[in-house]
């Protein structure tokens, strides 16, 4: 693994950098290790049984379910794994592992039956014992499962997470070999999207058990989905191949997928029309989505995305413990310049801590109802004045500046809009705030986040069902997620009184209260809603992803035309 870091001071003007980078992203040189190996790859295999090759804008840091908390990981993981609960290409809770379940009057209490021939890809059956292993393992803290905080509605989960609880005490019991009982501390309209997500999906406990944390190598894994692991390559292809033994193989199509990690998109690009990929997990925001719909037609895929792109300001760090200071940086960037200028795509401007989008845009103008965001109808000059007297306030100066790193996850459009910002704070302080650049690979990154060793830190995040506690939880008290270190008892109350909530009403009235709380603390920098774009093959099938706003995919729908 390699790691790179640049510090680099800015100088330049906002429209220097934009038109410099919009020219630098296309020129970008191709000819590397990774390409001439995809090359020889890809050859290899259409001579033979033909692979369906897929691009991945970052090596894969995890396939270990209890521990993904990211997009990349995530789809491969829903090639190996399944949970009790699938989905379609709508993003609708559909039966997985589990082919039925009964849910109590009070809503607390569910009892999911499992398909008989669902099994492990070794053959043996999947048990409802598997997935008890499977869910006390995802909260206990020691596996320090990032993403499960989202457990939280299964009774005890929550205390077992801060530690006050047994493991052992979590809810979940297995009545007979194929019926799993769960019961909730309260009820949870959404429950079965919960059970969706990756930290949810069941792991082969003898493996676990046997390997530790080797258990995912090829040589030792064993999963339950449509696909099983072939080879996996240090910073090279991941490949998986079809699962004889699961449950639903004779509808699953294509035999072997090749995920390669190709971190340039132009890169990427290039690869997709010399025909040695089949499907782009991004592309170069070189031009308008206009033109690529223009040039691949039905082949160009754009779809606004339930996403943001925002910045995490860490509370711990002197300065950024200021709600001023955290005010003021976010009132000079200039969102509309950057999805007009830098991106493209079909992103928008965005204010708030949840996309504009969730729950059919019921949060989308919170912003407006908050006097401490009468800035964004302002113009860019007054929200700079306004900005430039909330840092004197605070004590900084031409003499004493505030000094702060954004860090980024090597990517182009990262660097791209790292450079943005930072011009245009300096543009808006005139020497009070002095910038630097910082950048690393995808594994450390996540690493650099989880320990919350930043000043200033991109991230995007994805909804994984669509409602706005899934953003929400970022913003707790204690979560893993949590990457700003804050700690606000009043937003919690919310939150949990949202979860807790018996009617949708109830729940929509308490999750707009705490993100209130977040917005006007400032804790998080919005950026952008996010949308995803990405060429297909003309010769795939089964994709269509109109209506599938979450950006989940799944091999098992394609087939080659």
């Amino acid at each position: 693994m390699q790691i790179y870091n640049t510090k680099t001071k800015l100088k330049i003007s906002i429209l220097a950098i934009l038109a410099l980078l919009i020219t630098a992203c296309g020129e970008e040189s191709t000819k590397t290790t990774k390409s001439e190996n995809l090359k020889q790859e890809t050859k290899s295999t259409n001579q033979t049984n033909r692979a369906l090759n897929i691009s991945l804008s970052e090596n894969i840091p995890t396939i270990d379910p209890a521990l993904v908390s990211d997009v990349i990981s995530s789809r491969v993981l829903n090639d190996l794994f399944e949970g009790l609960v699938a989905e379609d290409e709508n993003n609708n809770p559909i039966p997985g592992v589990a082919e039925s379940w009964d849910i109590s009057d009070d809503g607390k209490v569910y009892t999911f039956h499992l398909r008989k021939e669902a099994k492990w890809s070794n053959g043996e059956p999947v048990t409802a014992e598997d997935f008890v292993y499977s869910l006390k393992r995802a909260v206990t803290p020691k596996t320090t499962a990032v993403m499960g905080v989202y457990l939280n509605a299964i009774g005890n989960a929550k205390e077992i997470l801060a530690g006050e609880k047994s493991p052992d005490t979590l809810m979940v019991k297995a009545i007979d070999e194929k019926t799993l009982e769960i019961t909730l501390a309260h009820p949870q309209a959404y429950f079965p999207s919960v059970l969706i997500l990756a930290t949810a999906q069941p792991v082969y406990p003898p493996a676990v058990e046997q390997y530790g944390d080797q258990w995912t190598q090829p040589q030792n894994i064993v999963s339950n989905g449509a696909y099983k692991l072939n080879k996996w390559v240090t910073n090279g292809v991941l490949s998986v191949e079809k699962n004889p033994y699961y449950w639903d193989a004779k509808n699953v199509k294509i035999d072997q997928v090749n995920f390669y990690p190709i971190t340039s998109p132009s890169d990427e690009y290039n690869q997709f029309r010399a025909g040695r990929i089949d499907m782009t997990y991004s592309l170069p925001q070189t031009t308008s989505s206009e033109h690529y719909q223009k040039m691949y037609g039905e082949q160009f895929k754009n779809i606004k995305q339930l996403g943001t792109y925002f910045y995490w300001m860490n509370v711990k760090v002197p300065g950024l413990d200021k709600l001023d200071v955290r005010k003021a940086l976010t009132m000079t960037v200039d969102r509309k310049a950057i999805t007009t200028h830098v991106l493209k795509m079909g992103q928008t401007p965005l204010y708030g801590i949840v996309p504009d989008g969730i729950q059919n845009g019921i949060y989308a103008d919170i912003y407006k109802t908050l006097p401490s965001y009468d800035w964004v109808n302002w113009s860019v000059d007054k929200r700079n004045d306004e900005a430039l007297k909330l840092l004197q306030k605070s004590g900084y100066s031409k003499d004493n500046p505030l000094k702060l790193t954004i860090s980024y996850n090597t990517f182009p459009v990262h660097l791209q809009i790292a450079q943005v910002i930072a011009q245009m704070w300096q543009k808006a302080f005139d020497g009070v705030v002095k910038v630097s650049l910082h950048n690393e690979e995808w594994k450390v990154y996540l690493q650099t986040l989880n320990k919350a060793d930043f000043e200033v830190a991109r991230q995007g995040w994805r909804a994984d069902y669509n409602t706005a506690s899934n953003f929400v939880s970022l913003y707790i008290c204690g979560s893993s997620s949590n990457r700003g270190q804050f700690c606000n008892e009043e937003l919690d109350k919310y939150y949990y009184q949202g979860l807790g909530a018996t009617t949708l009403q109830e729940y929509d009235e308490n999750m707009k209260k705490a993100i209130m709380v977040a917005m006007d603390n400032y804790y998080t920098l919005p950026v952008y809603n996010d949308s995803y774009f990405r060429l297909v093959s003309k010769d795939i099938g089964g994709y269509n992803p109109t209506g599938n706003y979450l950006d989940h995919v799944y091999s098992k729908w394609f087939y080659f035309k």
